[in-house]
Parts: structure tokens; C-alpha cells; sequence
């Protein structure tokens, strides 16, 4: 009970201070809501942009990776050129991304993460895609900075010497298909009827599980273009949905007005109550 008019007691002495010093405090709190609304008109405005990707990164590095880390080498290369954009070391920017110093500048900041998606029972698991954040302060270039982010992932050392293998060898197993149902056709035009001592010595991986291709020509013809496809479509980085063209520029007026208020009148009070022990 005795705490609960304490409690009772210093609000009230709270709101009498307030209410004393009301005309300084909420001057005070004007001044700072005025001044960050001019700030946030004078700065440089930006604008905030999303792309989705995927890479095949982890495909060509055939490294059974947790779902968590399938995407994890490509956002790791996006996050990696932030630390550029921070030292504003836009010479290396554009060198990186093959584009023009002066688009480079224009870069506020760049950041990947990985997608999620809640499934029926409210758990979250990983996608193999993830989304880039830009924020930019020229929306005209956005589309420059998209494909210097290709030009990025298509000239590094790394990734393009994981991807020459990674083509190689599935070059060399439509290869090894196509020797297979040519010795089929020709066991086949020589009568030989006795299907079961007929067996494919080829053996396989598709990408995901280990799979025997039964000696049958349709089904060595489907693997055949299920490859040719995953050579069409295992690029390093590929634009699932590329950066949105925005015309809305972001200024935080808002947000910094709120803070800027909040701070304000903490300063306000912290004057009032010095010039009140003043007169004490």
C-alpha cells in the first residue's frame, strides 16, 4: 500500500514539474522535431530496393551442405562487398562490378539474406533462394547495379573455375548416355531378346540422390535432358525477381521526428530541473 502512493505521489510531482516547466520543455521539443525535419530535407534522399536470387554456387562445390547453407557462399559475396560500400571505396566497387565509378557512388548499401517459409506446423525452414537489399541514391541506375552484380559472380576466380568442372562433368555423363543408348540400339538391332542379361553399366547422381538408370532408352533420354537443363539453369547468380524500379524516396522523417522529440524533451526536463535547483 505504501509503495503504491509512493508511486501515486511521484507521478503527480511529475506532472506538476511538467506542467510548471511546460512552456520550455515542449519549446525545446519543437526545436528538435524542427531541426530533424530539416536535416532529413537537406540530406541526400534514397531509394530501398529487393531483388530475389538463387546461385548454383553449392551445386558446383558438391559439397553436401544443411539447407540452411545451400545459398550461403553467394550471400556471403554480396555481404562481402558492403564492407566496400562502408569504407566508400567506390574505385573497388567498380572494378568488382564493371561499372562506372560515378554509378558506384551511388550506392548507400548492399545486403543478402536468406528466405524462409512457415510450413503447417509453424516451423520455419530455409528456401534455396535469398533476397538482396540496395539502397541507392539514383533510382536510374538500379538496373546497372543488377547486372554488375552478375558481372560480379560470372568473373570470379573461384566460382568460375567451380562452374568449368561442374559443366565438364555434366557434359561427360550425356557423353557416357549417349554411348549407352547407342550400344542398346545396336544389342537391339542384333535380335537379342533377353532383356535380363542385359544390363546398363552406367550409374549416375542427378544432383540430389544416387539413382541406377535402368537400361532403357526413354529413361536415359530423360536423364540425358534433365542435365542439359541443370547446364541452362545453374548459373552462379540468377534474378528469380530482379530489383524493383522505386520512385518513393526514403527520408525517415517519421521516425528521426519521433526520436528527435523523445530526445528533446528528456534535454527539456534535464534544463528545467537544473533551473529549478538553481532557485532552491
Amino acid at each position: 500500500m505504501t509503495e503504491e502512493l509512493n508511486l501515486k505521489e511521484g507521478f503527480t510531482r511529475f506532472i506538476h514539474f511538467t506542467s510548471r516547466n511546460s512552456k520550455l520543455v515542449f519549446s525545446i521539443v519543437l526545436v528538435a522535431i524542427i531541426s530533424v525535419v530539416l536535416f532529413q530535407k537537406i540530406k541526400k534522399p534514397y531509394y530501398e530496393t529487393k531483388a530475389i536470387c538463387k546461385s548454383a554456387i553449392s551445386e558446383y562445390e558438391r559439397v553436401d551442405y544443411e539447407e540452411d547453407w545451400l545459398q550461403r557462399t553467394a550471400i556471403d559475396l554480396i555481404n562481402h562487398l558492403e564492407i566496400n560500400v562502408e569504407n566508400r571505396d567506390y574505385n573497388e566497387i567498380s572494378l568488382l562490378l564493371g561499372i562506372d565509378l560515378s554509378v558506384a557512388e551511388k550506392i548507400k548499401k548492399i545486403e543478402a539474406e536468406q528466405l524462409y517459409q512457415k510450413d503447417m506446423n509453424e516451423e520455419f525452414f530455409s528456401l534455396n533462394k535469398f533476397e538482396i537489399m540496395l539502397k541507392i541514391f539514383d533510382n536510374s541506375v538500379i538496373g546497372d547495379v543488377q547486372d554488375g552484380l552478375s558481372y560480379y559472380f560470372n568473373n570470379n576466380a573461384y566460382i568460375s573455375e567451380c562452374h568449368r568442372e561442374f559443366i565438364a562433368s555434366k557434359k561427360q555423363v550425356i557423353n557416357d548416355i549417349n554411348n549407352e543408348m547407342k550400344l542398346l540400339e545396336e544389342i537391339r538391332r542384333k535380335g537379342i531378346t533377353d532383356q535380363h542379361n542385359i544390363n546398363s553399366s552406367l550409374k549416375v547422381v542427378n544432383g540430389y540422390e544416387k539413382t541406377t538408370i535402368d537400361n532403357q532408352t526413354t529413361i536415359l533420354s530423360e536423364y540425358r535432358e534433365k542435365i542439359r537443363t541443370q547446364i541452362i539453369t545453374s548459373k552462379p547468380l540468377s534474378f528469380v525477381r530482379g530489383f524493383a524500379k522505386v520512385n518513393k524516396k526514403e527520408d525517415d522523417i517519421i521516425v528521426w521526428g519521433l526520436l528527435g522529440g523523445f530526445i528533446g524533451f528528456i534535454i527539456g526536463l534535464l534544463i528545467a530541473l537544473i533551473k529549478e535547483v538553481k532557485k532552491i
